[in-house]
């Protein structure tokens, strides 16, 4: 998929670029605005290569928690796997999980962005087809979010894609995972997910995001595509390892210490051994919001509530939904420190 590092970077930047002049602008209040983003559900038809499957219980408990607060819903692509499975069986499959988003979609309170894997979904047939289930939205490839302080001034703007702007997969690509990869994963239950599983291609990818968004002051990147939960251009697993290194510095109770190391070991397991490779002084500037396909049932997502910005994962492990913030900041101090 990849030959040449710098020409990569070039082509998804081209890609963001394109993305972000193209992109439907909306003006939100930032402090009456509630809106959460979920991306990469994968959803396939309930067997063995469905990513999703594992996580339908939690992503309705979830997707209850926020109509029930009157949040907005922003899924960021790769919703359906269409590179695996043709649309029907799918919606079949989740017509009650896309009874519940279209909660939010009636009420104007949805958006819905493609990905590499369902931006077939354009196409006016799928489109008819999904149609049935959520109703006369747009499909779009990006949003700008202008966002407004409480005197009605611009703050800064906030991006949303998929994340796989400029990266261009062939039919080559569709086959082997539809045909060689698929009947694998059936018969194994492992699962695949470029660039999520792939940390070689993963790390240049988020590099090539951040550099991007690094380069635009004033302006956050908020996608999905490499199934690695960013917060503030700072890995998950690197957050953990800095609340460990501040609790051991301040002389903490031994057993807090000894839960945020249970904590931080926890993560490198669950995920996958979360690596990252932006710079240790990265800007506040490039976040993602993970998956909604993690093999351990959980999900993550990036929330925005009324002036804060939170990383949030749900789980269902006790036999009951659980909400955790992992990172939280107020979006106003975020876009300050971004302009010094």
């Amino acid at each position: 998929m990849f030959r040449n590092r710098d020409r990569y970077i070039a082509r998804v930047a081209e890609g963001l670029e394109k993305a972000h002049e193209n992109a439907k602008v909306l003006e939100l209040s930032l402090d009456e605005t509630r809106l959460v983003l979920f991306s990469d559900l994968h959803r396939g038809i309930g067997d063995r290569a469905d990513d999703f499957r594992p996580c339908r219980k939690i992503y309705h408990a979830a997707l209850g928690y926020y109509d029930a607060l009157d949040y907005r819903l922003g899924l960021l692509g790769d919703i359906e796997e269409l590179w695996q499975r043709i649309l029907p069986g799918i919606l079949d499959c989740y017509a009650g999980t896309l009874a519940v988003e279209r909660r939010f979609f009636d009420d104007g309170r949805g958006l819905r962005l493609l990905g590499n894997h369902d931006e077939i979904l354009a196409w006016s047939w799928h489109r008819n087809m999904l149609a049935d289930h959520v109703g006369d939205i747009e499909l779009l490839d990006s949003v700008r979010l202008r966002l407004l302080d409480g005197a009605g001034s611009p703050l800064g703007e906030i991006l949303l894609v998929h994340g796989h702007q400029g990266i261009h997969y062939s039919w080559l690509d569709r086959f082997v995972v539809r045909w060689v990869w698929t009947p694998i994963q059936k018969f194994t239950g492992i699962t695949l997910g470029l660039p999520s599983t792939d940390h070689s291609i993963r790390n240049l990818h988020e590099r090539a995001l951040y550099e991007w968004a690094a380069g635009r002051p004033g302006l956050l990147l908020v996608c999905g595509h490499t199934h690695q939960p960013v917060f503030m251009s700072a890995a998950w697993v690197d957050s953990v390892n800095s609340e460990l290194e501040r609790l051991r510095e301040s002389g903490a109770d031994p057993e807090a210490v000894a839960m945020k190391e249970a904590e931080l070991h926890w993560i490198a397991a669950d995920l996958d051994e979360l690596r990252t490779s932006l710079p240790d002084d990265a800007r506040p500037c490039y976040f993602n919001t993970g998956s909604c396909s993690y093999r351990d049932g959980s999900i993550t997502g990036i929330e925005i509530d009324r002036g804060r910005i939170r990383l949030v994962r749900w789980t269902g492990d006790s036999g009951a939904p659980l909400r955790t913030v992992l990172r939280e900041a107020d979006l106003a101090n975020v876009f300050a420190a971004w302009r010094e």
